[in-house]
């Protein structure tokens, strides 16, 4: 078995495992958020491995944050296309699945800033493209003046049904969150789907990245309603099911009264260190906001790991494909916060460092 996953795997691994080498470091996170200007955070970030794209797309021109952006998600978009192409079979399925991930919180990004009347470069701010093809879907999808209207033109039509028919749950409530989680739901299935044709080890290894995600997300999302005292509807169709263990632990956190005990069941589950940490860091700041970056942090670690020990699984591709994405996710951030003069503790709440 190892010697056909290190068949399978083997040239995707060494790729992968060289693009790696490339990622930006705490250290350098930590000088582009002390840049004391947009200028200089663009000469501290030509210093890094992102200095030759910079040059090559901006041999005259100063790349403002919508510039960057754009640049960045066409890095993202050729490095994706030239790994995948690199993939046939059952592997190549699901990574094309597992991208929908990327897809899913673009969209979501989209239909909220939609739903709040954003400006539409400010949406497009919290988009993350993985070709070029999907940077100007979502540039055609801002330009719809209404959630409706987006949903209507979804070139996804298993996604677009899905969402249809959670229109009135938004008109009700006016509230993107079950529309949110149809979405949530409709990659999440395709990735299920996509996973049934591996062996043990390797649906684990997803498995671990998944379920923490959908877990802690469903812990967040109760904090928050019990905090601004949502009606249990709402809260009903704000919780995302998954697998058996994550049903376990949603069972669990759904009938808390307070986000004190939905802390406390979280410490009896496999997440206790985290549920500690979570409590005396919303004691302490009374913010929600200080909880996501936690549980981002945790997810972020989770996806590290895929890379330690053996390393010829689906593990590898996943923890890339993950820790590519907060990066170019990251340097956006910053980008626009440096830009705007933004404090660096408040353009840190943004980001995600692993």
């Amino acid at each position: 078995m190892s010697f056909r996953a290190a068949n399978e795997f083997g040239f995707i691994n060494a790729r992968i495992r060289g693009l790696k080498s490339r990622f930006l470091t705490v250290g350098d996170y930590e000088r582009l958020l002390q840049s004391g200007s947009y200028d200089e955070f663009l000469k501290l970030l030509s210093a890094t491995s992102y200095g030759d794209l910079i040059a090559k797309e901006f041999p005259y021109d100063t790349p403002y944050p919508d510039d960057l952006a754009l640049v960045l998600s066409k890095d993202f978009a050729q490095i994706s296309y030239s790994l995948t192409r690199t993939l046939s079979g059952k592997i190549r399925d699901f990574t094309d699945s597992y991208m929908n991930m990327f897809l899913a919180e673009s969209l979501k990004s989209i239909i909220r800033g939609l739903h709040v009347n954003l400006e539409k470069s400010e949406i497009l701010r919290f988009t993350v493209p993985i070709s070029l093809e999907q940077a100007e879907e979502f540039e055609s999808l801002v330009q719809y003046n209404s959630v409706h209207a987006l949903i209507e033109n979804l070139p996804y039509w298993g996604l677009r049904l899905a969402l249809l028919t959670r229109l009135p749950a938004y008109e009700e409530f006016n509230a993107t969150a079950p529309l949110e989680v149809a979405i949530e739901k409709w990659y999440l299935k395709e990735i299920l789907e996509a996973l049934e044709k591996f062996p043990k080890d390797d649906r684990k290894r997803v498995l671990d990245v998944l379920e923490a995600r959908v877990d802690l997300r469903n812990v967040l999302t109760m904090m928050r309603a019990l905090v601004l005292s949502l009606e249990q509807r709402i809260v009903d169709m704000s919780l995302v099911p998954f697998t058996m263990k994550s049903n376990a632990i949603l069972k669990q956190i759904s009938s808390s009264t307070s986000w004190k005990e939905v802390l406390n069941k979280l410490s009896s589950t496999k997440y206790a260190d985290l549920a500690s940490r979570a409590a005396r860091a919303y004691e302490d700041e009374q913010d929600l906001a200080a909880i996501e970056l936690i549980f981002e942090d945790y997810i972020a670690q989770r996806v590290k790991l895929q890379f330690t020990a053996f390393p010829f699984h689906l593990g590898t591709i996943i923890g890339f494909f993950n820790l590519k994405f907060y990066e170019v996710r990251n340097i956006r951030s910053i980008a626009v916060g440096v830009e705007r003069g933004e404090s660096p503790n408040d353009i840190r709440r943004m980001i995600t460092i692993w």
